[in-house]
């Protein structure tokens, strides 16, 4: 008798046992989560700190390449604006050529207009000459204390003499001056095209021609000549100044 109750215990205990194993097997699918091993071993601290270093990562990833796209960005806008204003640089000095082939000067010397011209310098080899107002429209050249006369009483073309007094006056030492600021000018000047005026004129400039037979004050290595006008001769060119000159041409 005592047999059978042992036997009907061990049996009521293999059926508890498998009871609660089955029931620990239904709570596992229920809930649809089954540790591996390995995680199964690691604390769930540990499990949150690897996850915020994977984060924190990324972040920090995400960060680098931004912060390295912005440099990228910034490094194109400045060779973008150094483009930009090299740019704006030749188009001014592009602007600048193209107005010096065509002899026009940005900002043209303006010579004083209630003021008489006292002195030319050429712009050839920058010796300078003392004039004086004939009248308001025609100039006197001195020469050695004496003015640069036009046929009248020369043997040749033209010569130094006295200078006319007031109580005879010819058209022997008088000179018109002309400004001439561009290429333009030049060629009506010279009755031509602009085409054949020398680009390497440089404006603006004065022209001084005779009343006698309209050729131009003309200075050389060999002195002061009056030559038929050509404005592409830098020897034709003069500067002019309200300034009296104290020394005068030898």
């Amino acid at each position: 008798m005592i047999d059978y109750i042992y036997l009907v215990l061990i049996v009521c205990l293999i059926c508890f046992i498998i009871f609660i194993i089955n029931l620990s097997y239904e709570y596992r699918i229920k809930e649809g989560f089954t540790l591996s091993p390995e995680l199964s071993k690691i604390n769930p601290i540990d499990i949150d700190l690897i996850n915020y270093n994977d984060q924190k990562f990324a972040n920090n990833y995400t960060n680098f390449l931004i912060d390295t796209q912005n440099k990228q960005t910034l490094k194109n806008n400045i060779i973008n604006l150094e483009l930009l204003d090299k740019s704006a640089e030749n188009l001014e000095n592009a602007k600048y050529i193209d107005k010096l082939s065509k002899g026009i000067k940005s900002t043209p010397e303006i010579f004083p207009v209630d003021k008489l011209i006292s002195t030319i310098k050429s712009k050839y080899n920058s010796q300078y000459l003392s004039t004086f107002a004939n009248d308001y429209t025609k100039y006197g050249v001195l020469v050695n204390d004496k003015c640069l006369t036009v046929n009248g009483l020369c043997k040749d073309e033209f010569c130094v003499q006295p200078c006319q007094n007031t109580l005879y006056s010819s058209d022997s030492q008088k000179f018109s001056t002309k400004r001439i600021y561009n290429a333009n000018d030049a060629a009506v000047v010279m009755n031509t095209t602009v085409n054949k005026i020398n680009t390497n004129n440089v404006y603006p400039f004065n022209i001084f021609t005779s009343a006698v037979n309209n050729n131009c004050l003309t200075i050389g290595n060999e002195g002061l000549t009056v030559e038929k006008c050509n404005l592409n001769n830098i020897k034709q060119q003069w500067e002019i100044s309200p300034d009296e000159n104290i020394c005068l041409l030898k």
